[in-house]
Parts: structure tokens; sequence; C-alpha cells
């Protein structure tokens, strides 16, 4: 499963059936794992966000995300967001990526993930332009080790 394809599917509560929210974005540590789910809207203030932990996800699929009742909604200030997948000032989508040795290998387009399998990430699409997506397909990265995830890059182990 690709993270992008969750951004906007609708976060249900099990007890109620109710629609919540939103998916917005993806928080992930420098370690490739997934913590957090942003949810669409912000609280009351406009530096607070809404926050769903992943171990707060009872069940991710193509359709929905699904969590077990509001209280798994968390207000967070957006000031202590370390890192993220689509937004923001530490966004990885659209970082370059780059080898040891001073190649770049194209742009980070999408994150592979296994929901079934926890919050670990998976592996990385690559994108080097529209052109050659189009001509060659995009590029995966399979396996995470190897990888630092830098301030301006994203770097991987010639190989």
């Amino acid at each position: 499963m690709k993270l992008l394809e969750l951004i906007g599917l609708p976060v249900y509560e099990i007890e109620t059936g109710k629609q919540v929210s939103k998916v917005k974005d993806f928080r992930i540590t420098e370690q490739w794992c997934i913590t957090h789910i942003e949810l669409e809207g912000s609280g009351r203030k406009a530096n607070v966000i809404s926050v769903v932990r992943w171990e707060d996800v009872t069940a991710c699929g193509e359709d929905a995300i699904m969590i077990a009742n509001d209280k798994a909604i968390r207000q967070t200030e957006a000031i202590h967001i370390e890192r993220s997948f689509l937004t923001g000032k530490t966004a990885m989508r659209d970082l370059p990526v780059v080898t040891t040795e001073g190649s770049q290998l194209g742009w980070v387009a999408d994150v592979y993930f296994q929901p079934n399998m926890g919050n670990h990430i998976t592996g990385l699409e690559i994108s080097d332009g529209l052109l050659s997506d189009l001509l060659e397909g995009r590029r995966q990265i399979d396996g995470m080790s190897g990888l630092k995830w830098g301030a301006d890059v994203i770097v991987v182990e010639e190989s």
C-alpha cells in the first residue's frame, strides 16, 4: 500500500459508524516508522492540529481508516511535528534521493508500507521526472536499511 493512496480517505469510528475526519498527512520518524495520522480540519487555534496515533488505528483499508472511537483523536501543537510525508518544512515527498557517491536518483514520489505488518515503511517510490516516469516507469527502493533521511536529501548507499 502507498501513503498517497490514503490521503483524503475518510476516518470512521467503529462504535458509532460516524465519519470523524479525513486523512491529511502522516508523521514519520527518522527510523522509518509511521507514528501519527494528521486529520483534516484544525483545532480551535490555528497552530493546533488533530492527530491519531498509529496504535489507535484498528484498520487501514483501501477505502477508509478505522478507529475505535473519537477518544483516539488528540490535539497537538503544530510546532511539535518533526517529520511528515506530505506537508511542512520537513516533508519527505519531493525530497531528492542521492547516493553516497553523489548521483541523484530522483525525488521521493510515494512511500510503501504494509498496514497488516505494522507501521514500518518498507520502501520508496522514486520519480525521475514526468517524461522518464512515462517512458521507463518509476523506480523503487525496497528495504530501508542503508537510507538516511536528512534535512535536505535522502541519502542511499551506492549498490
